[in-house]
Protein backbone atom coordinates (compact mmCIF):
# COMPACT_ATOMS: atom_id res chain seq x y z
CA UNK A 1 0.00 0.00 0.00
CA UNK A 2 3.02 2.29 -0.28
CA UNK A 3 2.92 5.45 -2.38
CA UNK A 4 0.27 7.02 -4.56
CA UNK A 5 -1.30 5.35 -7.56
CA UNK A 6 -1.58 7.36 -10.77
CA UNK A 7 -5.32 7.81 -10.19
CA UNK A 8 -4.72 9.09 -6.65
CA UNK A 9 -1.97 11.44 -7.81
CA UNK A 10 -4.25 12.85 -10.51
CA UNK A 11 -7.07 13.49 -8.03
CA UNK A 12 -4.80 15.06 -5.42
CA UNK A 13 -3.21 17.43 -7.94
CA UNK A 14 -6.59 18.41 -9.33
CA UNK A 15 -7.95 19.16 -5.84
CA UNK A 16 -4.85 21.20 -5.03
CA UNK A 17 -5.55 23.30 -8.14
CA UNK A 18 -9.06 23.94 -6.83
CA UNK A 19 -10.80 21.71 -9.37
CA UNK A 20 -14.36 21.49 -8.03
CA UNK A 21 -15.11 18.46 -10.22
CA UNK A 22 -12.25 16.38 -8.83
CA UNK A 23 -13.29 16.68 -5.18
CA UNK A 24 -16.65 14.84 -5.54
CA UNK A 25 -14.80 12.09 -7.43
CA UNK A 26 -12.30 11.75 -4.59
CA UNK A 27 -15.05 11.70 -1.96
CA UNK A 28 -17.07 9.11 -3.89
CA UNK A 29 -14.00 6.90 -4.29
CA UNK A 30 -13.22 6.62 -0.57
CA UNK A 31 -16.31 7.45 1.49
CA UNK A 32 -17.78 3.94 1.53
CA UNK A 33 -14.69 2.20 2.90
CA UNK A 34 -14.08 4.99 5.44
CA UNK A 35 -17.67 4.77 6.63
CA UNK A 36 -17.41 0.98 6.96
CA UNK A 37 -14.27 1.44 9.08
CA UNK A 38 -15.86 4.14 11.26
CA UNK A 39 -18.99 2.05 11.86
CA UNK A 40 -16.82 -0.70 13.38
CA UNK A 41 -15.91 1.66 16.23
CA UNK A 42 -18.51 4.41 16.49
CA UNK A 43 -21.21 4.09 19.11
CA UNK A 44 -23.89 5.54 16.81
CA UNK A 45 -24.24 5.64 12.98
CA UNK A 46 -24.40 9.44 13.12
CA UNK A 47 -21.03 9.50 14.91
CA UNK A 48 -19.47 7.40 12.15
CA UNK A 49 -20.68 9.87 9.55
CA UNK A 50 -19.29 12.76 11.59
CA UNK A 51 -15.88 11.09 11.79
CA UNK A 52 -15.78 10.50 8.04
CA UNK A 53 -16.82 14.07 7.31
CA UNK A 54 -14.08 15.36 9.60
CA UNK A 55 -11.52 13.11 7.90
CA UNK A 56 -12.28 14.64 4.49
CA UNK A 57 -12.15 18.15 5.94
CA UNK A 58 -8.81 17.23 7.51
CA UNK A 59 -7.50 16.06 4.15
CA UNK A 60 -8.40 19.39 2.55
CA UNK A 61 -6.77 21.37 5.33
CA UNK A 62 -3.52 19.44 5.04
CA UNK A 63 -3.51 18.73 1.31
CA UNK A 64 -0.80 21.29 0.56
CA UNK A 65 1.60 19.36 2.79
CA UNK A 66 0.58 15.84 1.78
CA UNK A 67 3.69 14.19 0.33
CA UNK A 68 2.26 10.90 -0.83
CA UNK A 69 4.61 8.61 1.11
CA UNK A 70 1.61 6.36 1.76
CA UNK A 71 -1.44 5.75 -0.42
CA UNK A 72 -4.31 8.22 -0.21
CA UNK A 73 -6.52 5.49 1.22
CA UNK A 74 -4.02 4.84 4.01
CA UNK A 75 -3.65 8.56 4.70
CA UNK A 76 -7.41 8.99 5.01
CA UNK A 77 -7.69 5.92 7.25
CA UNK A 78 -4.94 7.40 9.45
CA UNK A 79 -6.76 10.71 9.82
CA UNK A 80 -10.04 8.91 10.50
CA UNK A 81 -8.55 6.58 13.10
CA UNK A 82 -7.06 9.48 15.04
CA UNK A 83 -10.35 11.36 14.94
CA UNK A 84 -12.06 8.33 16.46
CA UNK A 85 -9.35 7.90 19.12
CA UNK A 86 -9.62 11.57 20.03
CA UNK A 87 -13.42 11.42 20.31
CA UNK A 88 -13.22 8.32 22.48
CA UNK A 89 -10.73 9.92 24.85
CA UNK A 90 -7.67 8.09 23.67
CA UNK A 91 -9.15 4.60 23.62
CA UNK A 92 -7.65 2.96 20.54
CA UNK A 93 -9.16 0.01 18.76
CA UNK A 94 -6.78 -2.77 17.86
CA UNK A 95 -6.29 -2.84 14.11
CA UNK A 96 -6.67 -6.61 13.87
CA UNK A 97 -9.72 -8.55 15.06
CA UNK A 98 -7.46 -11.40 16.14
CA UNK A 99 -6.28 -9.20 19.02
CA UNK A 100 -9.85 -9.00 20.31
CA UNK A 101 -10.35 -12.75 20.02
CA UNK A 102 -7.16 -13.57 21.94
CA UNK A 103 -7.28 -10.83 24.54
CA UNK A 104 -10.95 -10.01 24.90
CA UNK A 105 -12.94 -7.06 23.64
CA UNK A 106 -11.10 -3.77 23.86
CA UNK A 107 -14.01 -1.38 24.28
CA UNK A 108 -12.72 -0.53 27.76
CA UNK A 109 -9.08 -0.55 26.83
CA UNK A 110 -6.78 1.88 28.58
CA UNK A 111 -5.85 5.04 26.68
CA UNK A 112 -2.75 4.70 24.54
CA UNK A 113 -0.03 7.21 23.91
CA UNK A 114 -0.70 8.32 20.33
CA UNK A 115 0.05 11.78 18.98
CA UNK A 116 -2.92 14.07 19.38
CA UNK A 117 -4.69 14.65 16.05
CA UNK A 118 -3.24 17.66 14.32
CA UNK A 119 -5.90 20.25 13.37
CA UNK A 120 -4.49 20.25 9.85
CA UNK A 121 -4.57 16.44 9.69
CA UNK A 122 -0.91 16.33 8.71
CA UNK A 123 0.42 15.07 12.03
CA UNK A 124 3.31 13.05 10.60
CA UNK A 125 4.33 15.45 7.82
CA UNK A 126 5.63 18.14 10.17
CA UNK A 127 7.75 15.93 12.37
CA UNK A 128 11.44 16.48 12.62
CA UNK A 129 12.93 16.01 9.13
CA UNK A 130 15.67 13.69 10.32
CA UNK A 131 13.26 11.34 12.07
CA UNK A 132 10.94 11.55 9.08
CA UNK A 133 13.75 10.34 6.83
CA UNK A 134 14.36 7.42 9.20
CA UNK A 135 10.70 6.46 9.06
CA UNK A 136 10.72 6.55 5.26
CA UNK A 137 13.82 4.37 5.19
CA UNK A 138 12.18 1.90 7.57
CA UNK A 139 8.99 1.87 5.47
CA UNK A 140 11.03 1.03 2.36
CA UNK A 141 12.90 -1.72 4.23
CA UNK A 142 9.64 -3.28 5.44
CA UNK A 143 8.17 -3.05 1.95
CA UNK A 144 11.19 -4.87 0.49
CA UNK A 145 10.84 -7.60 3.12
CA UNK A 146 7.12 -8.08 2.38
CA UNK A 147 7.67 -7.97 -1.38
CA UNK A 148 10.33 -10.66 -1.04
CA UNK A 149 7.94 -12.95 0.80
CA UNK A 150 5.22 -12.42 -1.81
CA UNK A 151 7.54 -12.96 -4.78
CA UNK A 152 8.83 -16.21 -3.29
CA UNK A 153 5.26 -17.25 -2.36
CA UNK A 154 6.43 -17.63 1.23
CA UNK A 155 3.09 -16.66 2.71
CA UNK A 156 3.53 -18.67 5.91
CA UNK A 157 6.43 -16.47 7.04
CA UNK A 158 4.53 -13.38 5.88
CA UNK A 159 1.65 -14.42 8.13
CA UNK A 160 4.08 -14.81 11.02
CA UNK A 161 5.62 -11.35 10.65
CA UNK A 162 2.18 -9.75 10.22
CA UNK A 163 1.09 -11.29 13.50
CA UNK A 164 4.32 -10.18 15.18
CA UNK A 165 4.77 -6.65 13.85
CA UNK A 166 1.26 -5.61 12.78
CA UNK A 167 -0.98 -7.43 15.28
CA UNK A 168 1.75 -7.23 17.96
CA UNK A 169 1.20 -10.76 19.24
CA UNK A 170 3.75 -12.62 21.36
CA UNK A 171 5.82 -15.48 19.93
CA UNK A 172 3.64 -18.04 21.70
CA UNK A 173 0.40 -16.45 20.45
CA UNK A 174 1.73 -16.40 16.89
CA UNK A 175 2.84 -20.01 17.19
CA UNK A 176 -0.65 -21.07 18.24
CA UNK A 177 -2.29 -19.00 15.50
CA UNK A 178 -0.29 -20.47 12.61
CA UNK A 179 0.45 -23.93 14.02
CA UNK A 180 4.21 -23.83 14.45
CA UNK A 181 6.52 -23.91 17.48
CA UNK A 182 7.45 -20.72 19.38
CA UNK A 183 11.08 -21.45 18.52
CA UNK A 184 10.25 -21.42 14.82
CA UNK A 185 8.46 -18.09 15.25
CA UNK A 186 11.51 -16.67 17.03
CA UNK A 187 13.72 -17.83 14.17
CA UNK A 188 11.49 -16.17 11.55
CA UNK A 189 11.43 -12.97 13.59
CA UNK A 190 15.22 -12.94 13.91
CA UNK A 191 15.70 -13.43 10.14
CA UNK A 192 13.09 -10.80 9.28
CA UNK A 193 14.63 -8.18 11.57
CA UNK A 194 18.06 -8.92 10.12
CA UNK A 195 16.73 -8.38 6.59
CA UNK A 196 15.06 -5.12 7.59
CA UNK A 197 18.31 -3.88 9.12
CA UNK A 198 20.19 -4.83 5.94
CA UNK A 199 17.94 -2.53 3.89
CA UNK A 200 18.37 0.43 6.26
CA UNK A 201 21.11 3.02 5.80
CA UNK A 202 23.60 2.95 8.73
CA UNK A 203 22.30 6.12 10.39
CA UNK A 204 18.68 4.92 10.31
CA UNK A 205 19.72 1.43 11.45
CA UNK A 206 21.40 2.82 14.56
CA UNK A 207 18.67 5.33 15.42
CA UNK A 208 15.73 2.98 14.96
CA UNK A 209 17.23 0.16 17.10
CA UNK A 210 14.84 -2.23 15.37
CA UNK A 211 14.51 -5.43 17.36
CA UNK A 212 16.79 -4.12 20.08
CA UNK A 213 14.35 -2.25 22.30
CA UNK A 214 10.63 -2.05 22.91
CA UNK A 215 10.76 1.47 21.48
CA UNK A 216 12.35 0.16 18.31
CA UNK A 217 9.71 -2.53 17.95
CA UNK A 218 6.98 0.04 18.60
CA UNK A 219 8.38 2.23 15.82
CA UNK A 220 8.33 -0.75 13.45
CA UNK A 221 4.67 -1.40 14.26
CA UNK A 222 3.82 2.28 13.92
CA UNK A 223 5.40 2.46 10.46
CA UNK A 224 3.68 -0.79 9.47
CA UNK A 225 0.30 0.69 10.45
CA UNK A 226 1.02 3.91 8.56
CA UNK A 227 2.04 2.19 5.31
CA UNK A 228 0.23 -1.18 5.42
CA UNK A 229 2.75 -2.97 3.17
CA UNK A 230 1.07 -6.37 3.43
CA UNK A 231 -2.54 -5.28 2.86
CA UNK A 232 -4.04 -6.63 -0.39
CA UNK A 233 -5.25 -4.07 -2.91
CA UNK A 234 -8.96 -3.27 -3.00
CA UNK A 235 -9.19 -4.91 -6.43
CA UNK A 236 -7.71 -8.09 -4.93
CA UNK A 237 -10.25 -8.01 -2.09
CA UNK A 238 -13.01 -7.54 -4.67
CA UNK A 239 -11.79 -10.52 -6.70
CA UNK A 240 -11.59 -12.61 -3.53
CA UNK A 241 -15.18 -11.67 -2.67
CA UNK A 242 -16.39 -12.58 -6.15
CA UNK A 243 -14.45 -15.85 -6.16
CA UNK A 244 -12.37 -14.79 -9.18
CA UNK A 245 -9.00 -14.41 -7.45
CA UNK A 246 -6.27 -16.29 -9.36
CA UNK A 247 -7.32 -19.91 -8.99
CA UNK A 248 -3.88 -21.03 -10.15
CA UNK A 249 -2.26 -19.54 -7.05
CA UNK A 250 -3.97 -21.18 -4.12
CA UNK A 251 -1.33 -19.94 -1.69
CA UNK A 252 -2.14 -16.30 -2.55
CA UNK A 253 -5.87 -16.96 -2.19
CA UNK A 254 -5.33 -18.56 1.21
CA UNK A 255 -3.14 -15.67 2.33
CA UNK A 256 -5.83 -13.09 1.44
CA UNK A 257 -8.36 -15.24 3.32
CA UNK A 258 -6.00 -15.29 6.34
CA UNK A 259 -5.45 -11.52 6.22
CA UNK A 260 -9.18 -10.82 6.11
CA UNK A 261 -10.70 -13.54 8.26
CA UNK A 262 -7.98 -14.77 10.61
CA UNK A 263 -5.84 -11.69 11.16
CA UNK A 264 -8.92 -9.52 10.66
CA UNK A 265 -7.21 -6.36 9.39
CA UNK A 266 -9.80 -3.68 10.07
CA UNK A 267 -8.70 -1.55 7.11
CA UNK A 268 -9.13 -4.40 4.64
CA UNK A 269 -12.36 -5.55 6.28
CA UNK A 270 -13.70 -2.02 5.77
CA UNK A 271 -12.97 -2.41 2.06
CA UNK A 272 -14.60 -5.85 2.01
CA UNK A 273 -17.72 -4.64 3.83
CA UNK A 274 -17.99 -1.69 1.46
CA UNK A 275 -17.77 -4.04 -1.53
CA UNK A 276 -20.27 -6.47 0.00
CA UNK A 277 -22.72 -3.68 0.75
CA UNK A 278 -22.83 -2.74 -2.90
CA UNK A 279 -24.07 0.64 -3.94
CA UNK A 280 -26.89 1.78 -1.74
CA UNK A 281 -27.31 4.90 -3.85
CA UNK A 282 -29.66 6.70 -1.47
CA UNK A 283 -27.43 6.32 1.57
CA UNK A 284 -24.23 6.96 -0.40
CA UNK A 285 -25.63 10.10 -1.99
CA UNK A 286 -26.88 11.44 1.34
CA UNK A 287 -23.50 11.04 3.05
CA UNK A 288 -21.63 12.36 0.00
CA UNK A 289 -23.85 15.44 -0.19
CA UNK A 290 -23.22 16.15 3.47
CA UNK A 291 -19.44 15.95 2.96
CA UNK A 292 -19.52 18.13 -0.15
CA UNK A 293 -21.67 20.77 1.54
CA UNK A 294 -19.29 20.94 4.48
CA UNK A 295 -16.25 21.41 2.22
CA UNK A 296 -17.62 23.76 -0.46
CA UNK A 297 -15.99 26.75 1.24
CA UNK A 298 -12.52 25.39 0.47
CA UNK A 299 -13.15 25.88 -3.24
CA UNK A 300 -14.63 29.38 -2.96
CA UNK A 301 -11.56 31.00 -1.42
Amino acid sequence: MNGLSEAERFLIEAVRRGDEQAWPQLVARYQGRLLAFARQRARRPADAEDFVQEAFIGLLRGIGQFRGDASLETYLFTILRRRIIDAQRGQAASLCLLNDQLRGKDDNAAPIDLPAPDPTASWYVRRDEHRDAQRRALAQAIDQLVSGYKESLNFRELQVIELLFYAQLSNSEVAEAVGVSPGHVASIKHRSLARIRQHLPPEARQAAEIGGTSGGDALLTEVWEDHRPSCPKRSTIGAFHLGTLDSGNRAWHDYVDFHLHRLGCRFCLANLHDIQAGEDQTDQQRVRQRILQSTVGFFKR
